[in-house]
């Protein structure tokens, strides 16, 4: 037996009514798969771990956290933001229960645990209204054969419901099993490297439960036992004794010629400090989510965090966005010229003085207006002046320089032309002349 199988949920020969704990998770754990270490891997215990926790955590909080919203392309090929669009009111209001952040939270936090996200959608009048989240781990996701996707589920209350394609909202995180069913990370790309942490896990529980002290065996000398009756139960009294209590850790004196023997690694000697260190980099790179987000803070610095920081927006945030997005527009927003988006400018301010420092090109090279500065940072605009737009005088078109200098030599000319005429006719103007010079 290796040293993870002795950590494994359970063993696979049946267990007899007697050996039945109703404490152990294996009651509790939900369905699962079996690891090769042959701890079993649910989405339930992997929750559990720490570093698994934290990593949902931060890719559920960072999305559900942002601003979202609609726009419209118009035929000039501008957008304009569409702030009451239906798919708006809906993901702003999803059902009676949950609030925005909650139902966007779910969406990531299946998708990043299941690999897959069910929503069933409710309908008045023909309208879409109202989106409620579905358990991913009581669905049973079919094909008919038309290719139409069948969901079959058991909810809370012991109803089993089959919905067809039309009834449920369904985000599958790629690559697609059997192409129609997402790929979870905890259990199928990620489940090696879960049960290592799941039994690392029970592996220091057990370490600290037992005063994390080495397994030990009592040896007698060959050839000795206990000579008189009742010796041996006062060897284990005493042994009761040094090992318990008040007495832990203090020197014993062993009869009997009795030895301690250790069995077994330390945890250092197992290097089981360092082993946990480089599961959690590894448990971390499976969501893509930088070290420093999860607390390890090893070889991070002031000057890497933000590049990490940037990193995690395009290479780890991006694609989850991108897959929301694209499924709300493909099966909740009916025009073609509407566009569903989150807003990540919130993630990507930086400090204030890089900020405002930013403000100011933009808005001294003319693509910022005040009112567009004022909208990025959340604050009410100053009125119609401060739409305008402004650019550097000293800027011209490629080319233009000498027609710009002709046309002021033009005009200089003329003014002179008009001061001598006036002059000629004693002080004053003659309108046909100043008509010709116009």
């Amino acid at each position: 037996m290796g040293l993870f199988d002795m950590f494994a949920s359970g063993s696979d020969e049946p267990q007899s009514p007697s050996m039945r704990d109703a404490s152990d998770d294996f009651w509790f754990g939900g369905t699962g798969v079996r690891s090769e270490i042959g701890v079993e891997v649910t989405v339930a215990r992997a929750r559990r771990v720490p570093v698994i926790r934290d990593c949902l955590s931060v890719l559920s909080e960072s999305v559900s956290s942002l601003q979202f919203g609609a726009v419209r392309k118009t035929s000039s090929g501008k957008t304009e933001r569409v702030d009451e669009h239906p798919v708006v009111k809906l993901l702003n209001n999803p059902n009676n229960r949950h609030t925005a952040v909650q139902f966007i939270y779910s969406i990531v936090d299946d998708l990043s645990a299941a690999g897959d996200f069910y929503a069933r959608k409710f309908y008045e009048g023909g309208e879409l209204v109202g989106l409620k989240r579905i358990e991913p781990g009581t669905v049973l996701l079919e094909e008919t054969v038309e290719e139409i996707k069948r969901f079959r589920f058991t909810d809370k209350f012991g109803v089993e419901h089959v919905l067809l394609e039309d009834e449920v909202w369904h985000i599958p995180r790629p690559p697609l099993v059997s192409d129609i069913k997402g790929t979870s990370p905890i259990l199928d790309d990620g489940k090696e490297a879960v049960a290592v942490a799941i039994a690392l896990q029970r592996y220091a529980n057990i370490l600290f439960a037992n005063d994390a002290t080495p397994s030990y065996v009592w040896a007698m000398p060959a050839g000795q036992n206990f000579k008189e009756k009742g010796d041996k139960r006062k060897f284990l009294d005493a042994i009761g004794r040094w090992v318990g209590g008040k007495n832990r850790h203090r020197p014993a004196v062993v009869e009997f010629g009795i030895e301690p023997k250790r069995l077994g690694l330390t945890s250092e000697e197992a290097q089981f400090l360092e082993t946990r260190k480089e599961l959690w980099l590894d448990l971390a790179r499976i969501w893509g989510v930088p070290p420093h987000k999860v607390g390890i803070l090893d070889k991070a610095t002031f000057s890497n965090i933000e590049h990490q920081s940037l990193e995690f927006v395009i290479d780890t945030l991006r694609p989850i966005l991108e897959l929301i997005e694209q499924s709300v527009n493909k099966f909740l927003i009916e025009e073609d010229d509407v566009f569903f988006e989150f807003n990540v400018r919130s993630l990507l301010r930086g400090d204030l003085k890089a900020r405002y420092e930013a403000y100011a090109i933009g808005r001294q090279w003319g693509w910022l207006s005040v009112n567009d500065i004022l909208r990025w940072e959340n604050e009410n605009g100053i009125g119609s002046a401060g739409d305008r737009y402004i650019e550097p005088l000293n800027m011209v078109p490629v080319g233009s320089g000498s027609d710009r200098r002709d046309g002021h030599d033009g005009v200089q000319k003329s003014i002179a032309f008009l001061r001598e005429s006036v002059a000629a006719n004693g002080g004053r103007p003659r309108l046909e002349i100043i008509k010709n010079a116009a």
